[in-house]
């Protein structure tokens, strides 16, 4: 046996084992990539609900809240209308008086009118003055709830951005603990979800529904003034007594926000789109009927009242015919000051007594944008660069040579390509979506009236604005650098993995 031919089996041996050591090595690292792969997109998954559940959560409390400050408002145009038609009421008596003039049996009836008047003044100007104290609280409570809704948009915004305050970077925090790389996983910014939000809030029509809100309320909108008026006692008792009646025809009255283009009185019904002042109008005409005497002619009796923001001084508030030395509008300076609302901040919306509030963007429905349902991104990144090299003992990096064919190198650490493209950061895109649907009402368009919004998880492309197919960039413009252009480029070669 030639001695030269020994010890080839341990040679053929140590190369089989080397080769296997690096099988299994690269098979540990895989193994490890994938099982950190998961936890990633886990984590993004969980943070992308999250943020979709928040989103509803928000959208269903806007949707209260908004119902609640609709009636706030409702409530102060109801109290408008009270206080023009209390004043009716003096503008009546002061026509029955000016009416009763041709009968004299009606006009000494009605003296008590004249012994009492002063009485009756100054309890109304209490009454008055309360009542737009009143209004103000309402009005002031109005805001405060507009500001709720303000308060949650703006916490829901920080929730879905990817910053400090998100789910994602919460959830990558919590996912890190124990990790001998805490930092590694951190959260990506996904500033597209922020658009998202705003593009779904983005509504204009908030003015008109609060407005045509009140439009379901008759005595608001359509009121009634009296028919035959009389009593037993009081004022109207010495007039009653004898026989006598007061008659309003052909009387009504309405409230509304208006603004100053549309007259001092908008017509009944009024405009919804008017938010320079609150106005609210009366009127009719007054006959008096007494036995000895015909009826008297038709005498027409007005009141109003309207109310600005602090910033203007053209508060208003009076009723008509004049009786001399009776008054016909709030006394002194109170005409200035006692239907004065809260002050207007922007100098671009004033006068304006209209609280404003979130409104849902009926105007994008189409189903090119999910009518502007929002979808809402996670994205998780793992920074492998900051292990350094060889953190692991099965990520291996090193170079050998084959003899006279020259050296060979064996990396796999997997931050770097061959070219020595950093490939070291690991991105996790994960995508939530908050649906308006109400059990039965399949068709009924997503809105922030009622609280039906639901959460789920989508595909990342769920809309033209996330399908790179059809010139949809949110994707792309959240991953970025080389990630971005992997996915370009595997989207246009025909891969469909996130359709």
């Amino acid at each position: 046996m030639n001695r030269r031919s020994r010890g080839q089996a341990l040679v053929l041996f140590a190369l089989t084992l080397l080769l296997l050591v690096l099988m299994v090595f690269i098979t540990l690292s895989f193994n490890l990539r994938v099982r950190e792969k998961m936890e990633a997109q886990s984590v993004a998954d969980l943070a992308a609900y999250s943020s979709a559940v928040a989103a509803a959560r928000t959208f269903n409390t806007i949707s209260l809240l908004r119902r609640a400050e609709t009636g706030h408002m409702v409530a102060m145009t109801a109290s408008m209308s009270l206080v023009s038609w209390t004043t009716m009421m003096r503008a009546n008596l002061n026509a029955a008086q000016i009416a009763a003039a041709g009968c004299p049996q009606a006009a000494a009836a009605l003296q008590a009118l004249e012994n009492t008047n002063a009485a009756i003044g100054l309890k109304w100007d209490e009454m008055d003055a309360s009542a737009g104290v009143q209004t103000l609280n309402i009005q002031l409570l109005a805001i405060h709830l507009a500001g709720m809704q303000n308060e949650i948009l703006g916490r829901l915004k920080d929730s879905v951005s990817g910053g400090d305050k998100s789910f994602t970077t919460q959830l990558t925090q919590m996912a890190s603990k124990g990790s001998r790389f805490p930092k590694e996983l951190h959260a990506g910014a996904t500033p597209v979800s922020v658009r998202e939000v705003d593009q779904a809030l983005g509504g204009n029509d908030f003015g008109l529904d609060m407005a045509m809100a009140s439009r379901g309320y008759g005595f608001i909108t359509n009121r009634q003034g009296a028919g035959p008026v009389g009593a037993a006692s009081g004022v109207l008792g010495a007039l009653a007594a004898a026989g006598g009646t007061i008659t309003v025809l052909n009387s009504g009255g309405s409230a509304y926000w208006s603004k100053s283009s549309y007259g001092l009185n908008a017509g009944h019904g009024g405009r919804a789109d008017g938010t320079y002042f609150s106005y609210a109008e009366d009127h009719g005409s007054v006959v008096v009927t007494f036995p000895g005497c015909p009826p008297t002619r038709p005498i027409s009796a007005r009141a109003y009242v309207r109310a600005t923001d602090a910033n203007d001084f053209s508060d208003d508030h009076a009723w008509f015919p004049v009786i001399p030395g009776s008054g016909s509008e709030d006394p002194g300076m109170e005409k200035q000051y006692r239907h004065t609302l809260v002050p207007c901040d922007d100098p671009r919306y004033c006068p304006n007594t209209f609280i404003g509030g979130i409104a849902y963007n009926t105007g994008d429905h189409s189903d090119e944008n999910n009518w502007a349902q929002p979808k809402l991104f996670s994205l998780v990144r793992r920074d492998y660069n900051l292990r350094g090299r060889n953190s692991d003992p099965w990520n291996l990096s090193f170079n050998f040579h084959l003899g006279k064919q020259g050296s060979a190198s064996f990396d796999n650490n997997g931050l770097t390509t061959a070219s020595g493209l950093n490939v070291g950061v690991q991105s996790t895109l994960a995508t939530g979506m908050a649906y308006y649907h109400r059990r039965g009402h399949w068709n009924e368009p997503p809105n922030l009236w009622n609280p039906f919004w639901r959460a789920t998880l989508v595909s990342a492309d769920v809309d033209r604005q996330g399908d790179l197919r059809y010139g949809g960039g949110d994707i792309p413009a959240t991953i970025g650098g080389h990630a971005a252009e992997a996915f370009q480029q595997l989207i246009r070669n025909g891969y469909r993995g996130v359709h």
